[in-house]
Protein backbone atom coordinates (compact mmCIF):
# COMPACT_ATOMS: atom_id res chain seq x y z
CA UNK A 1 0.00 0.00 0.00
CA UNK A 2 2.84 2.35 1.00
CA UNK A 3 4.66 1.80 -1.95
CA UNK A 4 1.71 2.24 -4.44
CA UNK A 5 0.64 5.71 -2.41
CA UNK A 6 4.42 6.71 -3.15
CA UNK A 7 4.43 6.10 -6.63
CA UNK A 8 0.91 7.78 -7.23
CA UNK A 9 2.60 10.72 -5.14
CA UNK A 10 5.89 10.48 -7.84
CA UNK A 11 3.49 10.10 -11.03
CA UNK A 12 1.94 13.18 -9.44
CA UNK A 13 5.54 15.22 -9.47
CA UNK A 14 6.17 13.99 -12.62
CA UNK A 15 2.79 15.28 -14.24
CA UNK A 16 3.35 18.71 -12.42
CA UNK A 17 7.08 19.09 -13.66
CA UNK A 18 5.67 18.19 -17.15
CA UNK A 19 3.02 20.63 -17.10
CA UNK A 20 5.10 23.15 -16.03
CA UNK A 21 7.56 22.63 -18.56
CA UNK A 22 5.24 22.66 -21.33
CA UNK A 23 3.94 26.52 -20.15
CA UNK A 24 7.56 27.96 -19.20
CA UNK A 25 8.25 30.79 -21.19
CA UNK A 26 11.25 31.73 -19.93
CA UNK A 27 15.22 30.91 -18.98
CA UNK A 28 15.01 32.05 -15.22
CA UNK A 29 11.40 30.07 -15.16
CA UNK A 30 13.11 26.89 -16.88
CA UNK A 31 15.90 26.88 -13.97
CA UNK A 32 13.61 27.02 -11.55
CA UNK A 33 11.94 23.96 -12.75
CA UNK A 34 15.11 22.00 -13.42
CA UNK A 35 16.06 22.29 -10.10
CA UNK A 36 12.50 21.24 -8.39
CA UNK A 37 12.60 18.17 -10.77
CA UNK A 38 16.11 17.60 -9.27
CA UNK A 39 14.74 18.18 -5.90
CA UNK A 40 12.03 15.71 -6.58
CA UNK A 41 14.96 13.18 -7.60
CA UNK A 42 13.08 13.00 -11.25
CA UNK A 43 16.31 13.95 -12.94
CA UNK A 44 16.77 10.32 -13.97
CA UNK A 45 13.71 10.63 -15.52
CA UNK A 46 13.85 10.41 -19.27
CA UNK A 47 10.86 11.83 -20.84
CA UNK A 48 11.98 15.16 -18.77
CA UNK A 49 15.25 14.78 -19.12
CA UNK A 50 14.48 14.98 -23.15
CA UNK A 51 12.16 18.52 -22.58
CA UNK A 52 14.75 19.77 -20.33
CA UNK A 53 17.42 18.99 -23.19
CA UNK A 54 15.08 21.03 -25.67
CA UNK A 55 14.18 23.90 -23.84
CA UNK A 56 18.08 24.70 -22.74
CA UNK A 57 18.81 24.41 -26.22
CA UNK A 58 16.03 26.58 -27.13
CA UNK A 59 17.53 29.26 -24.77
CA UNK A 60 20.78 28.19 -26.53
CA UNK A 61 22.03 27.05 -23.15
CA UNK A 62 24.11 24.19 -24.22
CA UNK A 63 26.25 24.01 -20.66
CA UNK A 64 22.95 22.87 -19.36
CA UNK A 65 22.06 20.90 -22.30
CA UNK A 66 24.88 18.74 -21.64
CA UNK A 67 24.46 19.00 -17.96
CA UNK A 68 20.82 17.27 -18.11
CA UNK A 69 22.09 15.11 -20.45
CA UNK A 70 25.34 13.40 -18.34
CA UNK A 71 23.00 13.07 -15.10
CA UNK A 72 20.77 10.51 -16.61
CA UNK A 73 22.44 7.06 -15.83
CA UNK A 74 21.19 5.04 -19.37
CA UNK A 75 19.69 7.66 -21.95
CA UNK A 76 17.78 5.86 -24.20
CA UNK A 77 16.83 6.60 -27.94
CA UNK A 78 14.52 9.39 -27.43
CA UNK A 79 16.83 11.34 -25.01
CA UNK A 80 19.83 10.67 -27.51
CA UNK A 81 17.47 11.69 -30.02
CA UNK A 82 16.90 14.84 -28.27
CA UNK A 83 20.12 15.90 -27.60
CA UNK A 84 21.65 15.75 -30.92
CA UNK A 85 19.06 18.05 -32.20
CA UNK A 86 19.52 20.11 -29.34
CA UNK A 87 23.28 20.39 -30.01
CA UNK A 88 22.87 20.59 -33.94
CA UNK A 89 20.70 23.95 -33.53
CA UNK A 90 24.20 25.52 -31.17
CA UNK A 91 26.61 26.64 -34.37
CA UNK A 92 29.34 26.63 -31.63
CA UNK A 93 28.42 22.91 -30.04
CA UNK A 94 27.56 20.80 -33.35
CA UNK A 95 30.63 18.77 -32.62
CA UNK A 96 28.28 17.45 -29.69
CA UNK A 97 26.06 16.08 -31.83
CA UNK A 98 28.85 13.83 -33.65
CA UNK A 99 29.94 12.86 -30.10
CA UNK A 100 26.73 11.79 -28.92
CA UNK A 101 26.06 9.75 -32.13
CA UNK A 102 29.43 7.71 -31.57
CA UNK A 103 28.40 7.68 -27.87
CA UNK A 104 24.87 6.55 -29.06
CA UNK A 105 26.85 3.43 -31.25
CA UNK A 106 29.24 2.64 -28.53
CA UNK A 107 26.22 1.71 -26.20
CA UNK A 108 24.62 -0.27 -28.68
CA UNK A 109 21.76 2.32 -29.34
CA UNK A 110 20.80 1.86 -33.38
CA UNK A 111 20.06 5.28 -34.57
CA UNK A 112 16.46 5.89 -36.35
CA UNK A 113 15.08 7.98 -38.53
CA UNK A 114 14.73 10.92 -36.13
CA UNK A 115 18.77 10.45 -35.30
CA UNK A 116 20.17 11.08 -39.01
CA UNK A 117 18.93 15.03 -40.47
CA UNK A 118 20.34 16.36 -37.16
CA UNK A 119 23.50 15.00 -37.78
CA UNK A 120 23.72 15.93 -40.74
CA UNK A 121 22.40 19.14 -39.93
CA UNK A 122 25.67 19.10 -37.77
CA UNK A 123 27.89 17.73 -40.42
CA UNK A 124 27.25 20.46 -42.44
CA UNK A 125 27.59 23.49 -40.16
CA UNK A 126 31.40 22.53 -39.24
CA UNK A 127 31.50 21.24 -42.89
CA UNK A 128 32.85 17.71 -41.95
CA UNK A 129 32.05 16.00 -45.25
CA UNK A 130 34.03 13.09 -43.81
CA UNK A 131 31.91 12.32 -40.86
CA UNK A 132 28.67 12.75 -42.99
CA UNK A 133 30.26 10.25 -45.51
CA UNK A 134 30.55 7.98 -42.57
CA UNK A 135 27.18 8.19 -41.39
CA UNK A 136 25.81 7.74 -45.10
CA UNK A 137 27.53 5.04 -45.11
CA UNK A 138 25.99 3.22 -42.41
CA UNK A 139 22.41 4.54 -43.39
CA UNK A 140 23.17 2.85 -46.68
CA UNK A 141 23.54 -0.25 -44.67
CA UNK A 142 20.90 0.45 -41.81
CA UNK A 143 17.85 0.74 -44.49
CA UNK A 144 16.96 4.35 -43.72
CA UNK A 145 18.33 5.41 -47.42
CA UNK A 146 14.59 5.73 -48.32
CA UNK A 147 13.26 7.85 -45.75
CA UNK A 148 12.19 11.91 -47.78
CA UNK A 149 13.71 13.85 -44.84
CA UNK A 150 17.06 11.79 -44.27
CA UNK A 151 17.58 12.09 -48.33
CA UNK A 152 17.01 15.70 -48.26
CA UNK A 153 19.43 16.69 -45.19
CA UNK A 154 22.27 14.14 -46.43
CA UNK A 155 21.65 16.64 -49.93
CA UNK A 156 21.98 19.54 -47.56
CA UNK A 157 25.14 18.25 -46.06
CA UNK A 158 27.00 17.68 -49.14
CA UNK A 159 25.77 20.66 -50.67
CA UNK A 160 27.05 22.78 -47.67
CA UNK A 161 30.58 20.89 -47.64
CA UNK A 162 30.88 22.23 -51.32
CA UNK A 163 30.42 18.47 -52.61
CA UNK A 164 27.65 19.11 -55.40
CA UNK A 165 28.00 16.38 -57.43
CA UNK A 166 27.32 13.93 -54.09
CA UNK A 167 24.39 15.97 -53.60
CA UNK A 168 23.46 14.67 -57.02
CA UNK A 169 24.36 11.34 -56.78
CA UNK A 170 22.08 11.05 -53.28
CA UNK A 171 18.89 13.25 -55.43
CA UNK A 172 19.13 11.32 -58.48
CA UNK A 173 18.60 8.12 -56.16
CA UNK A 174 15.59 9.01 -55.07
CA UNK A 175 12.60 7.32 -55.59
CA UNK A 176 10.29 9.97 -54.20
CA UNK A 177 11.19 13.62 -54.13
CA UNK A 178 9.56 16.83 -52.77
CA UNK A 179 10.02 20.73 -53.07
CA UNK A 180 12.48 20.35 -50.02
CA UNK A 181 14.79 18.18 -52.09
CA UNK A 182 14.96 20.11 -55.32
CA UNK A 183 15.64 23.16 -53.13
CA UNK A 184 18.73 21.77 -51.17
CA UNK A 185 19.75 21.13 -54.69
CA UNK A 186 19.75 24.62 -55.72
CA UNK A 187 20.84 25.87 -52.28
CA UNK A 188 23.96 23.66 -53.08
CA UNK A 189 24.10 25.77 -56.49
CA UNK A 190 23.41 28.88 -54.36
CA UNK A 191 26.56 28.21 -51.81
CA UNK A 192 28.96 27.71 -54.63
CA UNK A 193 27.81 29.72 -57.26
CA UNK A 194 28.96 27.73 -59.72
CA UNK A 195 27.41 25.53 -62.75
CA UNK A 196 23.91 27.70 -63.17
CA UNK A 197 23.11 26.80 -65.97
CA UNK A 198 22.43 23.28 -64.40
CA UNK A 199 20.60 24.57 -61.98
CA UNK A 200 18.66 26.26 -63.91
CA UNK A 201 17.17 23.26 -65.98
CA UNK A 202 16.88 21.56 -62.87
CA UNK A 203 14.85 25.12 -61.28
CA UNK A 204 13.08 25.04 -65.04
CA UNK A 205 11.72 21.31 -64.96
CA UNK A 206 10.53 21.45 -60.82
CA UNK A 207 6.98 20.07 -60.65
CA UNK A 208 6.35 22.91 -58.06
CA UNK A 209 8.39 25.52 -56.94
CA UNK A 210 8.16 28.05 -54.01
CA UNK A 211 9.26 31.28 -52.98
CA UNK A 212 12.30 29.68 -51.45
CA UNK A 213 13.31 27.89 -54.98
CA UNK A 214 13.43 30.62 -56.67
CA UNK A 215 15.65 33.06 -54.09
CA UNK A 216 18.06 29.78 -54.00
CA UNK A 217 18.09 30.59 -57.61
CA UNK A 218 19.02 34.34 -57.01
CA UNK A 219 21.77 33.50 -54.89
CA UNK A 220 23.31 31.10 -56.97
CA UNK A 221 23.37 33.78 -59.74
CA UNK A 222 24.79 36.55 -57.51
CA UNK A 223 27.23 34.62 -55.55
CA UNK A 224 28.36 33.94 -59.76
CA UNK A 225 28.92 37.41 -60.29
CA UNK A 226 25.76 36.81 -62.84
CA UNK A 227 23.73 40.04 -62.04
CA UNK A 228 21.63 40.49 -65.23
CA UNK A 229 20.43 36.57 -64.32
CA UNK A 230 20.01 37.18 -61.07
CA UNK A 231 17.60 40.26 -61.77
CA UNK A 232 15.95 38.36 -64.95
CA UNK A 233 15.08 35.90 -62.00
CA UNK A 234 14.00 38.51 -59.81
CA UNK A 235 11.86 40.23 -62.01
CA UNK A 236 10.00 36.95 -62.99
CA UNK A 237 9.42 35.70 -59.48
CA UNK A 238 5.34 35.03 -59.10
CA UNK A 239 5.67 36.44 -55.43
CA UNK A 240 8.76 38.24 -53.68
CA UNK A 241 9.50 38.36 -50.10
CA UNK A 242 12.19 40.05 -48.10
CA UNK A 243 14.82 37.29 -48.21
CA UNK A 244 13.92 38.13 -52.43
CA UNK A 245 14.41 41.62 -52.32
CA UNK A 246 17.17 42.43 -50.00
CA UNK A 247 19.00 39.42 -50.83
CA UNK A 248 18.83 40.91 -55.20
CA UNK A 249 20.34 44.27 -53.00
CA UNK A 250 22.79 42.74 -51.40
CA UNK A 251 23.63 41.24 -54.77
CA UNK A 252 24.22 44.77 -56.42
CA UNK A 253 26.41 46.40 -53.07
CA UNK A 254 28.70 43.47 -53.54
CA UNK A 255 29.43 44.70 -56.74
CA UNK A 256 29.89 48.11 -56.18
CA UNK A 257 26.19 49.30 -57.95
CA UNK A 258 25.23 50.92 -54.88
CA UNK A 259 22.36 53.32 -57.19
CA UNK A 260 20.98 50.06 -58.25
CA UNK A 261 20.46 48.60 -54.94
CA UNK A 262 19.14 51.90 -53.22
CA UNK A 263 16.75 51.95 -56.47
CA UNK A 264 15.42 48.68 -55.22
CA UNK A 265 15.66 49.72 -51.42
CA UNK A 266 13.37 52.76 -52.26
CA UNK A 267 11.38 50.28 -54.00
CA UNK A 268 10.48 47.72 -51.19
CA UNK A 269 7.23 47.46 -50.06
CA UNK A 270 8.78 46.31 -47.35
CA UNK A 271 11.71 46.81 -44.99
CA UNK A 272 12.92 44.90 -41.80
CA UNK A 273 15.86 45.38 -40.00
CA UNK A 274 17.78 43.00 -42.01
CA UNK A 275 16.95 45.32 -45.55
CA UNK A 276 17.84 48.29 -43.55
CA UNK A 277 21.26 46.90 -42.48
CA UNK A 278 21.94 45.37 -45.90
CA UNK A 279 21.79 49.10 -47.00
CA UNK A 280 24.42 50.63 -44.95
CA UNK A 281 26.62 47.94 -44.70
CA UNK A 282 26.69 48.60 -49.00
CA UNK A 283 26.71 52.51 -48.32
CA UNK A 284 29.85 51.58 -45.79
CA UNK A 285 31.57 48.99 -47.60
CA UNK A 286 31.80 51.08 -50.92
CA UNK A 287 33.35 54.35 -49.28
CA UNK A 288 30.04 55.89 -48.90
CA UNK A 289 29.89 56.32 -44.79
CA UNK A 290 27.96 59.66 -44.72
CA UNK A 291 25.25 58.07 -47.00
CA UNK A 292 25.39 54.69 -44.51
CA UNK A 293 24.48 57.11 -41.44
CA UNK A 294 22.33 59.29 -43.12
CA UNK A 295 19.70 56.32 -43.80
CA UNK A 296 20.85 55.17 -40.28
CA UNK A 297 19.09 57.92 -38.64
CA UNK A 298 16.13 57.06 -41.14
CA UNK A 299 16.13 54.28 -40.31
CA UNK A 300 15.92 55.41 -36.15
CA UNK A 301 13.00 57.95 -37.77
CA UNK A 302 11.31 54.38 -38.83
CA UNK A 303 11.48 53.48 -35.23
CA UNK A 304 13.84 50.00 -36.35
CA UNK A 305 15.99 49.47 -33.57
CA UNK A 306 19.53 48.34 -35.03
CA UNK A 307 21.10 45.07 -33.70
CA UNK A 308 24.87 44.24 -33.83
CA UNK A 309 25.22 43.62 -37.12
CA UNK A 310 23.68 47.27 -38.07
CA UNK A 311 26.27 48.70 -35.37
CA UNK A 312 28.99 47.58 -36.89
CA UNK A 313 28.34 48.98 -40.43
CA UNK A 314 27.65 52.28 -38.69
CA UNK A 315 30.63 51.59 -36.91
CA UNK A 316 32.95 51.13 -39.97
CA UNK A 317 31.22 54.33 -41.86
CA UNK A 318 32.17 56.30 -38.65
CA UNK A 319 35.84 54.72 -38.90
CA UNK A 320 35.63 56.08 -42.89
CA UNK A 321 34.56 59.59 -41.87
CA UNK A 322 36.98 60.07 -39.20
CA UNK A 323 36.25 63.15 -36.88
CA UNK A 324 36.36 63.29 -32.69
CA UNK A 325 32.88 64.12 -31.59
CA UNK A 326 31.42 61.13 -34.34
CA UNK A 327 33.49 58.40 -32.55
CA UNK A 328 32.20 59.45 -29.23
CA UNK A 329 29.28 59.74 -30.51
CA UNK A 330 29.14 56.05 -32.01
CA UNK A 331 30.50 54.81 -29.20
CA UNK A 332 28.35 56.10 -26.55
CA UNK A 333 25.57 55.12 -29.08
CA UNK A 334 26.21 51.35 -28.39
CA UNK A 335 26.66 51.41 -24.55
CA UNK A 336 23.08 53.37 -24.35
CA UNK A 337 21.20 51.30 -26.63
CA UNK A 338 22.03 48.26 -24.63
CA UNK A 339 23.94 46.86 -27.94
CA UNK A 340 25.29 43.59 -28.00
CA UNK A 341 29.24 43.85 -27.42
CA UNK A 342 29.85 40.93 -29.50
CA UNK A 343 33.36 40.16 -31.65
CA UNK A 344 31.96 42.40 -34.99
CA UNK A 345 31.05 44.82 -32.45
CA UNK A 346 34.22 45.13 -30.83
CA UNK A 347 36.59 44.75 -33.42
CA UNK A 348 34.94 47.50 -35.55
CA UNK A 349 34.98 49.72 -32.30
CA UNK A 350 38.86 48.62 -32.53
CA UNK A 351 39.44 49.42 -36.20
CA UNK A 352 37.58 52.84 -35.62
CA UNK A 353 39.81 54.20 -32.78
CA UNK A 354 42.83 52.76 -34.31
CA UNK A 355 42.45 54.61 -37.89
CA UNK A 356 41.57 57.71 -35.97
CA UNK A 357 44.96 57.42 -34.06
CA UNK A 358 43.31 56.26 -30.56
CA UNK A 359 45.47 53.85 -29.90
CA UNK A 360 45.05 53.15 -26.02
CA UNK A 361 41.07 52.99 -26.22
CA UNK A 362 41.97 50.64 -29.35
CA UNK A 363 43.91 48.68 -27.54
CA UNK A 364 41.94 48.72 -24.42
CA UNK A 365 38.97 47.67 -26.44
CA UNK A 366 40.86 44.74 -28.33
CA UNK A 367 41.45 43.36 -23.82
CA UNK A 368 37.51 43.01 -24.15
CA UNK A 369 37.38 40.42 -27.00
CA UNK A 370 37.20 36.79 -25.44
CA UNK A 371 38.47 35.03 -28.56
CA UNK A 372 40.11 37.67 -31.08
CA UNK A 373 39.96 36.35 -34.30
CA UNK A 374 42.15 37.27 -37.63
CA UNK A 375 39.65 40.65 -38.07
CA UNK A 376 40.54 41.77 -34.97
CA UNK A 377 44.12 40.93 -34.74
CA UNK A 378 44.15 42.50 -38.70
CA UNK A 379 41.97 45.80 -37.19
CA UNK A 380 44.68 46.58 -34.30
CA UNK A 381 47.77 45.64 -36.08
CA UNK A 382 46.91 48.02 -39.15
CA UNK A 383 45.84 50.45 -37.17
CA UNK A 384 48.89 50.66 -34.77
CA UNK A 385 51.25 50.50 -37.97
CA UNK A 386 49.39 53.27 -39.35
CA UNK A 387 50.16 55.43 -36.76
CA UNK A 388 53.75 55.42 -35.60
CA UNK A 389 53.38 52.61 -33.69
CA UNK A 390 55.40 49.67 -35.88
CA UNK A 391 57.18 47.90 -32.99
CA UNK A 392 53.83 47.96 -30.81
CA UNK A 393 51.85 46.15 -34.31
CA UNK A 394 54.90 43.59 -34.29
CA UNK A 395 54.29 42.48 -30.63
CA UNK A 396 50.12 42.29 -31.38
CA UNK A 397 51.35 39.82 -34.88
CA UNK A 398 53.87 37.84 -32.66
CA UNK A 399 50.79 37.11 -30.14
CA UNK A 400 48.59 36.19 -32.94
CA UNK A 401 51.12 33.54 -34.34
CA UNK A 402 51.58 32.47 -30.29
CA UNK A 403 47.81 32.33 -30.45
CA UNK A 404 47.53 29.67 -33.87
CA UNK A 405 45.76 32.07 -35.55
CA UNK A 406 46.49 32.13 -39.42
CA UNK A 407 47.60 35.86 -40.57
CA UNK A 408 45.32 36.82 -43.95
CA UNK A 409 46.31 39.23 -46.56
CA UNK A 410 45.03 42.50 -44.43
CA UNK A 411 47.60 41.40 -41.46
CA UNK A 412 50.38 41.37 -43.90
CA UNK A 413 49.66 44.92 -44.78
CA UNK A 414 49.75 46.22 -41.75
CA UNK A 415 52.69 43.71 -40.52
CA UNK A 416 54.94 45.38 -43.92
CA UNK A 417 53.64 48.52 -43.02
CA UNK A 418 54.82 48.68 -39.65
CA UNK A 419 58.02 47.42 -40.78
CA UNK A 420 58.10 50.27 -43.74
CA UNK A 421 57.36 52.93 -40.88
CA UNK A 422 60.30 51.64 -38.13
CA UNK A 423 62.99 50.81 -40.76
CA UNK A 424 63.10 47.41 -40.32
CA UNK A 425 63.49 45.90 -44.15
CA UNK A 426 65.45 43.09 -43.09
CA UNK A 427 62.20 41.63 -41.34
CA UNK A 428 59.90 43.18 -43.93
CA UNK A 429 61.44 41.04 -46.13
CA UNK A 430 61.18 37.74 -44.21
CA UNK A 431 57.57 38.57 -43.34
CA UNK A 432 57.11 39.08 -47.38
CA UNK A 433 58.99 35.81 -47.94
CA UNK A 434 56.91 33.75 -44.83
CA UNK A 435 53.87 35.53 -46.72
CA UNK A 436 53.99 33.48 -49.81
CA UNK A 437 55.81 31.09 -48.87
CA UNK A 438 54.40 29.84 -45.50
CA UNK A 439 51.43 30.90 -45.83
CA UNK A 440 50.52 30.64 -49.41
CA UNK A 441 49.14 34.53 -50.22
CA UNK A 442 49.74 35.80 -53.08
CA UNK A 443 50.74 39.22 -52.79
CA UNK A 444 48.40 41.96 -53.89
CA UNK A 445 48.58 45.55 -55.15
CA UNK A 446 48.93 46.68 -51.22
CA UNK A 447 51.75 43.99 -50.11
CA UNK A 448 53.71 45.76 -53.27
CA UNK A 449 53.67 49.44 -51.91
CA UNK A 450 54.27 48.59 -48.67
CA UNK A 451 57.45 46.98 -50.05
CA UNK A 452 58.49 49.45 -52.19
CA UNK A 453 57.65 52.31 -49.52
CA UNK A 454 59.97 50.53 -47.10
CA UNK A 455 62.76 50.16 -49.57
CA UNK A 456 62.29 53.77 -50.46
CA UNK A 457 62.49 54.88 -47.19
CA UNK A 458 65.63 53.38 -46.52
CA UNK A 459 67.49 54.61 -49.73
CA UNK A 460 67.07 51.51 -51.67
CA UNK A 461 65.59 52.98 -54.26
CA UNK A 462 66.98 50.80 -57.42
CA UNK A 463 65.63 47.75 -55.95
CA UNK A 464 62.07 49.40 -55.20
CA UNK A 465 61.69 50.41 -58.90
CA UNK A 466 63.17 46.83 -59.76
CA UNK A 467 60.23 45.20 -57.42
CA UNK A 468 57.50 47.90 -59.17
CA UNK A 469 58.44 47.41 -62.86
CA UNK A 470 58.08 43.27 -62.11
CA UNK A 471 54.25 43.80 -60.06
CA UNK A 472 52.32 41.04 -62.40
CA UNK A 473 49.25 43.21 -61.94
CA UNK A 474 51.11 46.27 -63.71
CA UNK A 475 51.83 49.55 -62.34
CA UNK A 476 49.97 50.67 -59.61
CA UNK A 477 49.32 54.07 -58.33
CA UNK A 478 50.00 53.34 -54.34
CA UNK A 479 53.43 51.90 -55.15
CA UNK A 480 54.38 54.40 -57.69
CA UNK A 481 53.21 57.17 -55.29
CA UNK A 482 55.54 55.61 -52.31
CA UNK A 483 58.77 55.69 -54.74
CA UNK A 484 57.77 59.00 -56.05
CA UNK A 485 58.06 60.15 -52.65
CA UNK A 486 60.82 58.39 -51.56
CA UNK A 487 62.49 59.85 -55.13
CA UNK A 488 62.21 63.37 -53.38
CA UNK A 489 63.70 62.29 -49.91
CA UNK A 490 67.10 61.15 -51.87
CA UNK A 491 66.47 63.81 -54.62
CA UNK A 492 66.23 61.28 -57.66
CA UNK A 493 65.42 62.88 -60.42
CA UNK A 494 66.03 59.52 -63.07
CA UNK A 495 63.83 57.47 -61.76
CA UNK A 496 61.47 60.16 -60.30
CA UNK A 497 60.74 61.31 -63.88
CA UNK A 498 59.79 57.68 -64.92
CA UNK A 499 57.69 56.91 -62.02
CA UNK A 500 55.77 60.26 -62.51
CA UNK A 501 55.51 59.60 -66.03
CA UNK A 502 53.43 56.64 -65.37
CA UNK A 503 51.49 58.02 -62.46
CA UNK A 504 50.10 61.18 -65.09
CA UNK A 505 48.95 58.07 -67.08
CA UNK A 506 47.10 56.22 -64.51
CA UNK A 507 46.01 59.66 -62.60
CA UNK A 508 45.73 62.28 -64.58
CA UNK A 509 43.82 64.57 -61.94
CA UNK A 510 46.05 64.29 -59.46
CA UNK A 511 48.00 67.14 -59.04
CA UNK A 512 49.82 65.89 -55.88
CA UNK A 513 51.67 63.65 -58.32
CA UNK A 514 52.53 66.75 -60.57
CA UNK A 515 53.96 68.75 -57.36
CA UNK A 516 56.42 66.34 -56.27
CA UNK A 517 58.13 66.12 -59.34
CA UNK A 518 58.40 69.50 -59.72
CA UNK A 519 59.18 70.04 -56.10
CA UNK A 520 61.70 67.34 -57.09
CA UNK A 521 63.32 68.91 -59.82
CA UNK A 522 63.58 72.39 -57.38
CA UNK A 523 65.09 70.40 -54.55
CA UNK A 524 68.10 69.93 -57.43
CA UNK A 525 67.51 73.12 -58.58
CA UNK A 526 66.32 72.77 -62.54
CA UNK A 527 64.26 75.27 -62.26
CA UNK A 528 63.31 74.79 -65.70
CA UNK A 529 62.10 71.23 -65.85
CA UNK A 530 60.01 72.44 -62.30
CA UNK A 531 58.45 75.27 -65.01
CA UNK A 532 57.72 72.76 -67.69
CA UNK A 533 55.61 70.84 -64.90
CA UNK A 534 53.90 73.92 -63.45
CA UNK A 535 52.61 74.39 -67.25
CA UNK A 536 51.90 71.50 -68.15
CA UNK A 537 49.52 70.74 -65.26
CA UNK A 538 47.59 74.21 -66.30
CA UNK A 539 47.49 73.05 -69.94
CA UNK A 540 45.68 70.07 -68.69
CA UNK A 541 43.42 71.61 -65.94
CA UNK A 542 44.68 70.12 -63.25
CA UNK A 543 43.90 72.05 -60.29
CA UNK A 544 46.30 72.61 -57.38
CA UNK A 545 45.04 70.80 -54.03
CA UNK A 546 44.85 73.97 -51.06
CA UNK A 547 47.48 73.28 -49.00
CA UNK A 548 49.81 72.16 -51.67
CA UNK A 549 53.50 73.64 -51.57
CA UNK A 550 55.65 73.88 -54.99
CA UNK A 551 58.66 73.46 -52.52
Amino acid sequence: MQTSVRSHHKNNKVDRAATLLKACISLPQLKQIHAFIFRSNLHQNKSLASTLVSLYAFHSFPRYTHLVFSSVSNPNLSLFNHSIRAFSKIPSHCIQSIHLYLQMIHNGIKPDNFTYPFLFNSCAALSALHHGTEIHGRIIRSGFGSYLPVCNSLIDMYGKCNALDRSYDVFDEMSEKDVVSYNAVLGAHAKLGEDMSRAQQLFDHMPVSNVISWNAMIVGYVNGSDLDSARAVFDRMPERNVVSWTTMLVGYTKHGLVGSARDLFDAMPQRNLISWTAMITGYAQNGQPGEALALFHRMEEARIKPDAATMTSVISACAQLGGTELVQWVGSYVDQKGIERNERVLTALVDMHAKCGNVEEACRLFKEIPQPDVFSYSALITGLASHGHGIKALEIFRKMQASDIEPDDITFVGVLTACSHTGLVEDGLRFWESMVKNYLIEPGADHYACIVDMLGRAGQLEEAHRLVRSMPMGPHPGALGALLAACRTYGNVQIAESVAKQLFELEPENSGNYILLASIYASREQWEEATKVRVAMKEKCVNKLPGCSWI
